[in-house]
């Protein structure tokens, strides 16, 4: 495929996305291929349109925030090293936790289909480094450098040129010797159905490597540790990944010992007790631990003494990791190795999940409750107020989906399928169904069985990747009427909508994103789609608003809408939320300098009055605002004076003084 070609693929989903002033769509199929050419490049006269429709998608797919701070950084030329391969954009951009963060993003016909970054951002939609590297392709690509894939880059090295190369990296980066051994030990795919291994696996091997892993913070501060858990689970991850290999290869027992070998440095070495893993990175690891483990158990065959001694070794394990809220994964083993292919005897529901009984509140009188303080922001708290079906269902280790993923494994299509009918378990019934050829059965299927919108996402991407368009958004639209949250779904949703120009079904996702998560740039997408019918659509979205715990929002589109007044009355309202002031006093500048001058001051003031020198910088932000207000009104002599006025009342911090020469 052409340069030229490639780019009207990877650029379609966002040049045809919108629809233009007279409603005329874009994405007629007879026009597509000339209208992409005139929207993509340089020479056209409607270039910087297209580069605008394109940053309004990028923002719909991510948070006010992030976007902002993502342009910031494409502003700054935080992008380097960027390169093209294939349909894969990769690239540095500075950090602030570490010199620079790796991010990919991966593009196909339908818009950007996966992403990734090693910071620690996880609170929905892209990073701020992603939009830096999107906006940095989309208005300066010629910055990336295009180059083969790996696999072309060694064509045509020979053996001996290869084993030279390898051999260079090992003297360069002596660490990645057990990685190598691993590697090299860990079986190569095939197509071949091997039932017994000649040569036994060395587990002293894998065992050095996590050593290696977990020592790998050893000597730095903890405040220096805390942020390389992450790296630290990720290699830790790589283990399991070579037994996953082996499981793959059919030689479970292998796998077994690997995994066992992993499990047991882990618990031996209280890497748990002496780091700081309060993100729950470890944590969240030693859970991940327990479906590979369950399927390599699943997998082998034990007689019922080495069943017996496998059983009290996990328990053993499963005690010690509990008393740290590390042993969901230990218990998904534990039922593989207690009960095998058998049925899993029903647990108690868990304790949230039970009714409350009258015996646990009649020791409380009514005053009690009154006493009891309300925090609207437990309303809104996602681990606590979502869908109690969602959040069970996430939490409580199934021993189906092992026996399900051993039975994929050893292609036992039959069974596999009686299986997911016996267990409910729709959403890979329907999945298997696809993967098989069997998209219309598969896809009905689904409308028909499907519980959760996290089901309907994940189906409608497989459905995507096999360029099931239709199927996809059929999938995706049923999901939106689904229990649990939808934010994801509809934000994935809503673009590949407008790209096949269903605006009417791309306003119904954006509108199901906007109610679990409104944003400025949402409701401005609503606003277009919506245009014909925004007398009545329009009270809808402002309710959703003044619903959301979140005021940020509402600000931003009340200053968007210019309803100056409103703005700043939520502000006042919200005082106490610097954030909301900072937006409406930022916003309504130019046209309420005077709000803008005393709401400055008071928060200038109460940060001073702290004492504190980390709150100065932030002061002289507030006090920064001042002078510009001052300077729509004219009236800078007023300011100076305001100014000479603060350092003399202050002379005596120094450090205070040292900010206030900024001004």
């Amino acid at each position: 495929m052409s340069e030229r070609s490639l780019d009207i693929a990877t650029f379609a989903f966002f040049v045809a996305s919108q629809l233009d002033a007279r409603g005329k769509n874009f994405m007629r199929a007879d026009r597509k291929q000339s209208v992409c050419r005139k929207r993509i490049y340089p020479h056209s006269p409607n270039q910087s349109c297209a580069r605008a429709r394109r940053r309004r998608v990028l923002r719909a797919g991510a948070t006010p925030q992030s976007f902002a701070r993502g342009r910031e950084l494409y502003r700054a030329d935080a992008i380097s090293n960027a390169t093209r391969q294939d349909n894969v954009l990769r690239a540095h951009c500075q950090g602030t936790m570490e010199p620079y963060y790796r991010v990919s993003v991966t593009l196909d016909e339908a818009g950007v289909s996966a992403t990734a970054c090693t910071c620690e951002y996880d609170f929905g939609g892209y990073c701020k480094h992603i939009i830096a590297l999107l906006l940095t392709y989309i208005h300066k690509p010629k910055l990336f450098a295009t180059r083969p894939s790996a696999q072309e880059l060694l064509a045509d090295l020979s053996r001996a040129d290869l084993a030279a190369l390898v051999l260079k990296l090992l003297e360069r980066e002596p660490e990645l010797y057990d990685w190598v051994a691993a590697m090299v030990a860990a079986p190569v795919p095939s197509a071949t159905y091997k039932t017994a291994r000649k040569k036994k696996v060395d587990a002293e091997i894998y065992r050095r490597q996590v050593r290696n892993v977990l020592h790998s913070l050893d000597g730095l501060r903890a405040s220096e540790a805390y942020w390389g858990m992450g790296g630290m689970a990720d290699g830790l991850r790589e283990v399991v990944a070579s037994a996953q290999k082996f499981l793959d290869a059919h030689d479970p027992d292998t796998a077994l010992t690997i995994l066992l070998a992993l499990t047991e440095e882990l618990t031996d070495s209280h890497a748990y007790e002496y780091l700081d893993d309060s993100n729950g990175e470890l944590g969240a690891f030693a859970n991940e631990i327990g479906l590979p483990l369950a399927e390599a158990i699943l997998s082998v065959e034990q007689n019922a003494g080495e069943r017996a001694q496998l059983v009290k070794q996990l328990k053993k394990w499963e005690r010690e990791l509990s008393d740290y809220g590390m042993e969901e994964g230990l218990e998904l083993a534990l039922q593989a190795a207690e009960y095998g292919w058998g049925d899993v005897p029903p647990r108690p529901a868990p304790n949230f999940a039970r009714p409350i009984a009258s015996s646990d509140t009649e020791d409380y009188t009514d005053d009690e409750y009154e006493d009891e303080e309300y925090d609207e922001d437990d309303e809104f708290d996602d681990e606590k107020s979502g869908d109690a079906g969602f959040y069970v269902r996430d939490n409580i280790p199934d021993l189906t989906e092992a026996k399900l993923n051993v039975l994929a494994r050893q292609n036992k299509m039959d069974e596999y399928l009686a299986l997911c009918e016996k267990e409910g378990k729709h959403a890979r019934y329907a999945s298997k169904l696809v993967e098989l050829g069997r998209v219309v059965e598969g896809t009905n299927y689904a409308l028909e069985h499907l519980e959760f919108a996290d089901e309907a996402l994940t189906l409608a991407q497989q459905l995507r990747e096999l360029k099931k368009i239709p199927e996809a958004l059929a999938i995706g639209e049923r999901g939106l009427k689904l229990q649990g949250y939808k934010f994801a779904l509809a934000q994935w949703l809503a673009p590949l909508e407008e790209t096949q120009s269903r605006a009417a079904h791309a306003l119904e996702a954006w509108l199901a994103a906007f109610d679990e998560r409104p944003s400025l740039d949402i409701y401005k997408r609503l606003q277009q789609l919506g245009a014909r019918e925004w007398n009545t659509l329009q009270p809808r979205v402002m309710s959703v608003l003044k619903k959301s715990w979140d005021k940020s929002a509402l600000a931003q589109v009340l200053l968007y809408e210019e309803k100056w007044d409103q703005a700043l009355a939520l502000a006042d309202k919200n005082a106490a939320d610097y954030s909301v002031v900072a937006l409406v006093a930022d916003g309504a500048l130019a046209q309420r300098p005077e709000w803008v001058i005393h709401a400055s001051k008071k928060q200038a003031l109460e940060l001073i009055a702290r004492t504190q020198t980390k709150y100065y910088v932030h002061a002289v932000e507030w006090l920064e605002r001042v002078k510009k207000a001052y300077a729509v009104l004219n009236q800078r002599d007023v300011w100076n004076a305001y100014l000479n006025d603060l350092k003399l009342e202050y002379k005596r911090r120094p450090a205070l003084q040292e900010q206030l020469k900024r001004l």
